[in-house]
């Protein structure tokens, strides 16, 4: 999708956050300039989508998630701009799916984790063709402080429409998804009720 369709959209949502009373607009930091991303994702071998690059230039993330948080308990999460989940900055993004890719390395085979295991015959049509995550998957939204739970699919930086990927321990599902569909959810579920603010300025 356009670069400033997302732009916009998440503008919007942004604006909506704070006039229903959420604190997390607050903690978001500066975006990057395009530059400065590209940049960063090059680290990875990876070059950032129009939808992806769109994300991150309008904010770097939030001040909740400064760097790459170590594993924490269930318990513990991390309010954020969207729901409670958090958004993370680009280089921690990276530094988030890379310790995916290594922990599903480690596991896959032995028995060990990550719990879903990609089989040789489960090979499938999206993400690159594969069902495990990436270094292209940039995590945009992380649960339990560390773990991605939604991802961009930036295996090919020409799409026009960048995939969200749901993401489960290392493996993602396939989806039609686009990064503009995610956002305008999102605004769909604060002006339906389905998130709300608390007392504390905490959205749910």
């Amino acid at each position: 999708m356009a670069f400033s369709e997302v732009t916009e959209a998440l503008r919007e949502y942004e604006a909506k956050v704070a006039e229903k009373g959420g604190t997390a607009p607050r903690r978001l930091r500066p975006g990057l300039t395009r530059e400065d991303a590209q940049r960063i994702a090059a680290g990875y071998d990876v070059t950032l989508t129009e939808d992806a690059l769109a994300v991150w230039m309008w904010h770097d993330g939030e001040g909740t998630v400064p760097y790459c948080p170590g594993y924490r308990g269930k318990t513990e999460s991390t309010p954020g701009i969207f729901a409670g989940a958090g958004f993370p900055p680009l280089s921690v993004a990276f530094q988030l799916a890379e310790r995916m890719c290594a922990l599903w390395e480690w596991g896959e085979g032995d028995g060990g984790y990550p719990t879903h295991h990609m089989n040789k015959n489960d090979v499938k049509d999206f993400n690159g063709g594969t069902s495990a995550m990436c270094l292209w998957d940039v995590p945009l939204v992380v649960y339990d402080g560390d773990l991605p739970q939604t991802v961009i699919d930036c295996h090919d930086p020409d799409a026009k429409d960048s995939l969200v990927l749901s993401c489960d321990y290392g493996y993602v599902n396939p989806s039609s998804r686009t990064v503009l569909d995610f956002v305008r959810q999102e605004i769909g579920r604060l002006e339906d009720g389905t998130y709300t603010v608390n007392e504390n300025g905490i959205l749910l």
